[in-house]
């Protein structure tokens, strides 16, 4: 039984360095071919990493970056804000981001945040989301093994100590826990998409209620999703205007 076991682990392992080893190669060759000015094959390798269920920052990046030389705005600042999300304080991003968004049709001019939700977005997206992840694991395993010592040990200068660190280590995993926590909710509420259509009529309400056209979007505009309806969805404009497209129009960020 522990043989078959160990076996298993051993196949396990070895799927994993190959998995590992062929999206290194695909990353490699996209890379090459993108050099190479063969953006659709590069896009084509590219892909291919996405299809084995694997996703970072650099991927979506150069994602974007062969969408964009294709001449396919919208699906290159979709891949970019993918990117973002993983990524967000690279400077290469967020200057190819600011030149495809130089061909987007739609400009807005942007409502501000009240300044309490901008506080807020500031706590909460202070850090990458993998570092804030790893930093409240790490935390919290650490304020955990200091309880456990307080708890164990009988020194009091070692007690003073403990009852020091124990009070450090809580207060630092408990406002990670809240950024956490507040970015995980705020996230799921902010539902963001990309309009990809070339033109897309944006109406009052879904046309099986009678929705008239009040305005048009354009391929590359940002949006954030609402309400849904059959194959219909809110959204809701930078400038905090509303309407319905359809969802074929756009895709999630």
């Amino acid at each position: 039984m522990k043989k078959t076991g160990m076996i298993i682990c051993c196949a396990l392992f070895m799927a994993a360095g190959l998995s590992a080893d062929s999206r290194q190669h695909l990353f490699e060759k996209g890379n090459t071919l993108y050099t190479e000015g063969k953006f659709e094959e590069a896009l084509r390798a590219y892909m291919e990493i996405l299809d084995m269920g694997y996703e970072n920052g650099p991927l979506y990046y150069n994602i974007g970056n062969c969408y964009y030389k294709a001449g396919h705005i919208g699906r290159a600042i979709l891949n970019y804000e993918r990117a973002r999300k993983l990524m967000p304080s690279d400077e290469d991003l967020k200057a190819n981001m600011s030149i495809a968004q130089l061909s987007v049709v739609d400009q807005f001019e942007v409502s501000p945040d009240f300044i309490g939700i901008q506080l807020l977005h500031a706590f909460y997206y202070t850090l990458p989301k993998r570092l804030q992840i790893t930093l409240f694991l790490a935390t919290y395993v650490l304020f955990m093994g200091v309880l456990i010592w307080r708890l164990l040990t009988r020194s009091s200068m070692g007690m003073f100590l403990l009852r020091q660190f124990t009070w450090i280590f809580g207060a630092f995993f408990l406002v990670l826990a809240l950024s956490l926590a507040g970015r995980i909710a705020d996230e799921q509420r902010s539902v963001e998409a990309i309009i990809l259509a070339d033109k897309v009529d944006v109406m009052n309400k879904p046309v099986k209620e009678g929705g008239e056209v009040a305005g048009s979007l354009h391929e590359g505009t940002k949006v954030r999703l609402d309400r849904s309806y059959e194959d219909w969805v809110e959204i809701i404009l930078p400038d905090r205007h509303v309407g319905w497209v359809p969802k074929s129009a756009l895709e999630e960020i």
